[in-house]
């Protein structure tokens, strides 16, 4: 009788302190999100169980056994209900729901605008010269949302705009323009192409003369470009706007190099170690990457006047 209550004893010890009904419980990494998006689900139950089955609506797959189903996706949009069963040898608990909104993805329509026969008619992308403007639009839906641009998807650099507004571009290089919509917490973005030929005529020039003499009229030898084509840089382009890289040098009539500059807005002064150089005519090399990609080289001569 002594060993059989002991037994007892012994076996509800165990059961008190080893052998327990579990206790199911999870959190989730979000309870809103986007449609498309994902969230994590990290288990936290207790009560050592051996068995887990997760009930998730409207993930793919709906449902899953193992401790972790991990990330977990929703591409439909809704309110969704996660469950979790953990259970072993003495029982089994479940979860009250967690509930997952997610919110459809809106969608946004970016178009560029061009004129045919006196009409605007909607085009995909476009090709423009130099100087020229291109029309861009592009609308949201559901409506209430808010728009912006971003040129080449530089955020940085985005253009807020109304909901089915407009904006006009004059980009001097090849750009894209991504309009991106943002409704609910969610954004969907649609992309416009405008292709920028270039006026190669006369594109890179260096003049044949300057005179430093003071007067703040061409002081200055640079490197010049047509990206402002009346050449009053009134339109926001400065020398060397269509230059991404170069190197300019100048020697004088004894093959020196007194001269030297890679930055595209940088010019000469006719000076050599701060002393004015005499008038007379100099040699110049200039090598060069322009924005589009082209590389080109130049020589030639320039006289310096007093």
């Amino acid at each position: 009788m002594v060993k059989y209550f002991l037994f007892l004893l012994i076996n509800l010890f165990y059961m008190t302190t080893f052998g327990q009904q579990p206790v199911a419980n999870f959190s989730i990494s979000s309870d809103s999100i986007c449609q498309g998006e994902c969230i994590t689900v990290i288990n936290n139950s207790s009560g050592n169980p051996t068995l887990y089955l997760w009930t998730l609506t409207g993930a793919n797959p709906p449902t899953y056994q193992g401790e972790n189903p991990g990330e977990i996706c929703f591409n439909s949009s809704g309110s969704f209900n996660i469950y979790l069963e953990a259970s072993n040898s003495f029982g089994s608990s479940t979860t009250s729901p967690q509930i997952v909104v997610v919110t459809s993805i809106p969608s946004v329509i970016a178009t560029i605008s061009d004129t045919l026969n006196g009409s605007f008619i909607e085009i995909l992308d476009t090709t423009i010269d130099m100087y020229q403007s291109a029309y861009l639009w592009a609308e949201g839906l559901p409506s209430g949302g808010s728009l912006f641009w971003a040129p080449s998807g530089n955020i940085e650099d985005s253009i807020s705009v109304s909901n089915g507004d407009s904006l006009t571009v004059n980009p001097f290089y090849t750009t894209y323009y991504v309009a991106s919509y943002t409704i609910n917490g969610c954004t969907a973005t649609d992309t416009v192409l405008v292709n920028v030929n270039y006026v190669y005529e006369n594109l890179i020039t260096v003049p044949n003369s300057f005179s430093p003499n003071g007067d703040n009229k061409n002081d200055l030898l640079r490197v010049l470009t047509n990206i402002d084509s009346d050449d009053n840089f009134t339109n926001g382009f400065e020398e060397g706007g269509a230059i991404a890289e170069m190197d300019f040098k100048i020697y004088n009539h004894a093959g020196q190099l007194v001269f030297r500059t890679t930055d595209p807005h940088e010019g000469w002064d006719g000076k050599f170690k701060g002393e004015p150089e005499n008038p007379a005519s100099y040699v110049y090399i200039l090598d060069y990457r322009l924005i589009n990609g082209i590389s080109a080289s130049l020589n030639g001569n320039v006289t310096l006047f007093r």
